[in-house]
């Protein structure tokens, strides 16, 4: 188990998310599963009940577009509920003590309104940028600046807009380190996913969705625990953070049980 939190470079970043991901494989499966499996069974039934046209279009029937609604409106909701609890048992393992599924959702869930609504304003704010095209920089340049307003919502308490605030704070002097590591954490979970895409795209119809459904609850633990990883480096380099400090933001007595 990490016992301190010391600064990390890059392999020590990786190295630590793999140690993580192995010692509790089941817990982080189980919580990314709940929301993948859903998600991929709703992609499963509207690539089975999608109408051809003759060209090979997909029509789109009254069931498909309320499939495609109901599949949106949960990505918006349960996926930040997920990164939420993901990022509490990457933080709670510091702990030695088990990971808990039902601690770290019920945890996401207090802070899950004004997760979504950072989502929202992140990705509008980032959509409105990029489709001016001359902003295209603009909006890689804030992206990497708020890329840790998850965090600072869950762990720091902060609202949606100081939450974009205190990421890029925490970013300032360090956008291109960022950027590196993150795009590198990235294409690990790309690779995840794209092989068992691989593997399972030679069965019919629902092959590939559940190629990437399986990837999917390999993939996303690996890229929240690095990204998360990441977020404590700049606090440990930046402000001396320390154990003590991250036991208080998550309520964890100094023995190592919730509060």
């Amino acid at each position: 188990m990490i016992s301190t939190l010391e600064p990390r470079d890059l392999g020590d970043i990786i190295s630590d998310t793999f140690g993580i991901y192995r010692r509790h494989f089941i817990e982080l499966s189980a919580i990314t599963a709940v929301v993948v499996v859903v998600l991929g069974v709703l992609s499963g039934i509207a690539a089975l009940l999608a109408p051809e046209t003759d060209n090979g279009a997909i029509e789109l029937t009254p069931l498909l577009f309320f499939l495609s609604i109901l599949d949106f409106v949960l990505t918006i909701v349960a996926c930040p509920l997920m990164y939420g609890a993901l990022f509490h048992a990457v933080s709670e393992q510091h702990f030695r003590q088990p990971v808990s599924f039902s601690r770290a959702y019920s945890y996401a869930w207090r802070r899950l309104g004004a997760l979504i609504v950072s989502l929202i304003i992140y990705y509008l704010a980032i959509f409105i940028m990029a489709i001016t095209i001359i902003l295209i920089p603009l909006a890689i340049y804030f992206g990497v600046r708020w890329a840790f307003f998850w965090q600072a919502v869950l762990l720091e308490g902060f609202d949606p807009v100081a939450a974009l605030s205190r990421s890029s704070a925490l970013v300032k002097n360090n956008w291109w380190r960022v950027l590196g590591i993150t795009v590198v954490v990235l294409i690990i979970g790309a690779a995840i996913n794209v092989v068992f895409w691989a593997i399972l795209r030679i069965a019919p119809t629902v092959g590939p969705t559940i190629g990437s459904t399986l990837g999917g609850i390999i993939a996303v633990p690996v890229v929240i625990t690095g990204v998360t990883l990441l977020y404590y480096d700049l606090r440990v380099r930046k402000e001396g953070y320390n154990l003590e400090t991250l036991a208080k933001e998550l309520n964890i007595d100094t023995s190592g049980h919730a509060a």
